[in-house]
């Protein structure tokens, strides 16, 4: 494992021009100070990406993505942060330092090495038994039969396991692979009464499963109608291994996320042959979770892609539930799901099969938000009386708590107060208690929708420009923030995120002497609504004429807005001194303030 020194991070960020990283994936052209293109992360007909060289930055417009060059090939690639740096390091031939590896960092390093040349070398058996073996031909038939073409087959590296214990057991070893290892990689398995292996996978078409890297690390096996596959499981999977953890991949993503980066959208469905089959058809933006419910890694791993998503489930119960499931997650890591339900009876590939794409994408564009079908669910689940309401509302609120955009959370509110006839203030009271684990009975209003009183207190206060320009302009002319730390900012910021915004600008200029707004990016990992914000300021401020005249218009605003902090922070201290106090120090303080 590779670690790489701040020295080597910063020499990666003054060297890197995002503008030559960002045009290898987007056709940029000039427009005064910024490059502008057409966003890849959403669906963008106007041009609304925009890249600064100077200030080392990507911001849009439209869907508010931006970051430095880091962000921007972790973004588009769905990499981490270290890879990214690896990546950028060897493009503009930077040395990283190799730091002394742990016997055990050594081992694990090995390890998966070994383990994914026993899948990779197990996916070209599979597809070629697919493509040759004459026990192959029940397979074949059945792709054909779902109208899966060579295009689609090889795209999702399909294959089979013949219907044989020991045809994949056999093969590995002829190739003098560890068999030990092939049963850690889950691709084999250890006979319980008898020496040796046998095949995991017997008589199955085979869907490889790619990891964010395009690395095979499992695989998933489906029946095809053999005799004596009647009693079996339609689908298995293999199980976790060093390499596979099912809860953090989803199916299709690897193959897929160009498309749901150009759609700006995504589908999430339930199977394979869901994604194969919508891919098939033309629809490119499916992925699906991997015999498991959705968890918050498979929310981050969709949220590096894009925040809109539609979660397309069968209407069975099973469907219903994974849906009820994973709102309050795609919630909790800040997607903007909604949900379709097929018509009873369908799933995507069926639907789709019969009725064709557009049919099923007329049906997307209808599906309702996941608040709204959290409620109407309740409604049909616990029906409308005040019990089943009450409980409809639980599970709304359930969901909504883990929002962390109080405007979001906010509106939400608002909504579910208006569907259900209950006031907003009894909905705040319930979300505060809830924090603090004390259930609350939600009271209703006796007109609904119309609690004029109810003004929660999360609201996000309407941004004061004056502030937004200080901050503004420091990101895009750092190099004048000495200039303004003895301005007493932390004094009189009224609203909150910018508070919190120059809190961060002021620790990192004390901890490296300077301000970096890629460096502040990255320190703001944990604060999307802060880097949000920074990047925001930051590329919508405009370039300046006749700097020095600004920043003596800001000196001046700044120093006026300290000294009415301080005159009201002596007001308030001479009112609580009284009569009797002593307050002549601080009025003489209070008048040299004049």
């Amino acid at each position: 494992m590779t670690y790489i020194p701040e020295d080597i991070l910063q020499t990666i960020r003054e060297t890197a021009d995002i503008r030559q990283v960002v045009q290898e994936f987007v056709p940029l052209k000039k427009r005064g100070k910024n490059w502008v293109g057409l966003c890849p992360f959403h669906s963008d007909k106007d041009p609304s990406f925009t890249v600064n060289e100077d200030k080392q930055i990507f911001y849009c417009f439209g869907c508010g993505e931006g970051g430095n060059v880091f962000k921007f090939l972790m973004k588009i690639q769905g990499i981490s942060f270290p890879e990214a740096a690896r990546a950028l390091a060897q493009r503009y031939g930077i040395t990283i330092p190799e730091r002394p590896v742990s016997a055990h960092e050594r081992k694990k390093k090995e390890l998966k090495e070994q383990l994914l040349e026993l899948t990779l070398e197990a996916s070209h058996y599979f597809t070629s038994q697919l493509e040759s073996s004459k026990t192959a031909e029940l397979a074949r038939n059945y792709l054909e039969s779902r109208g899966l073409d060579d295009e689609t087959i090889k795209t999702f590296q399909l294959g089979w396991a013949e219907d044989s214990w020991d045809g994949l057991t056999s093969h590995l070893e002829s190739k003098g692979l560890d068999l030990e290892l092939a049963e850690q990689a889950g691709l084999i398995i250890k006979r319980a009464n008898a020496p040796g292996w046998y095949d995991r996978f017997r008589g199955r078409i085979i869907f490889p499963i790619h990891d964010h890297q395009g690395n095979i690390v499992a695989f998933g096996g489906r029946t095809v109608g053999l005799p004596g596959q009647e009693e079996q499981p339609k689908y298995i999977n293999s199980p976790e291994s060093p390499i596979y953890k099912k809860g953090k991949i989803l199916y299709g993503l690897y193959q897929n996320k160009g498309a749901i980066r150009k759609a700006g959208y995504g589908l999430m469905v339930e199977g394979y042959m869901d994604v194969v089959s919508l891919w098939q058809f033309g629809i490119r933006q499916a992925v699906a979770s991997l015999g498991t419910a959705m968890t918050e890694d498979h929310g981050r791993r969709m949220k590096g892609v894009t925040k809109e998503w539609v979660l397309l489930f069968d209407a069975d119960e099973a469907g219903l539930k994974a849906a009820t499931r994973a709102l309050p997650i795609c919630y909790k890591v800040d997607l903007r799901p909604k949900v379709l339900v097929l018509p009873e009876g369908e799933d995507p590939d069926s639907f789709v099969r019969k009725n064709g794409p557009d049919k099923l994408l007329e049906l997307v564009s209808t599906a309702q938000s996941g608040l709204d079908y959290l409620i109407d669910m309740g409604k049909r689940h616990f029906g409308t009386d005040t019990e089943g309401t009450l409980k409809t509302i639980e599970s709304a609120l359930d969901a909504i708590s883990q929002v962390q955009d109080p405007v979001r959370k906010s509106l939400f509110v608002g909504h579910i107060s208006r569907k259900l006839g209950v006031r907003e203030e009894s909905l705040w009271q319930n979300l505060e208690r809830r924090e603090r684990n004390k259930p609350l009975r939600v009271a209703y209003s006796k007109d609904k929708g119309n609690d004029a009183q109810a003004k929660p207190k999360v609201l996000a206060k309407r941004k004061n420009r004056a502030e937004e320009k200080i901050l503004g302009f420091l990101l895009s002319y750092p190099q004048y923030m000495d200039r303004f730390l003895d301005l007493g900012l932390e004094l009189w910021l009224e609203d909150r995120d910018l508070a919190e915004l120059w809190d961060a600008m002021v620790h990192l200029h004390s901890l490296t002497g300077r301000l970096s707004l890629s460096e502040l990016y990255e320190r703001l990992e944990h604060a999307p609504e802060l880097r949000s914000t920074a990047m925001r300021l930051a590329s919508a401020f405009p370039p300046c004429s006749d700097i020095e005249s600004m920043v003596k218009d800001l000196e001046k605003s700044c120093m006026e807005r300290k000294k009415r902090a301080l005159r009201m922070q002596l007001i308030q201290q001479i009112r609580e001194q009284g009569e009797e106090g002593d307050c002549e120090h601080l009025l003489r303080d209070l008048l040299s303030l004049r």
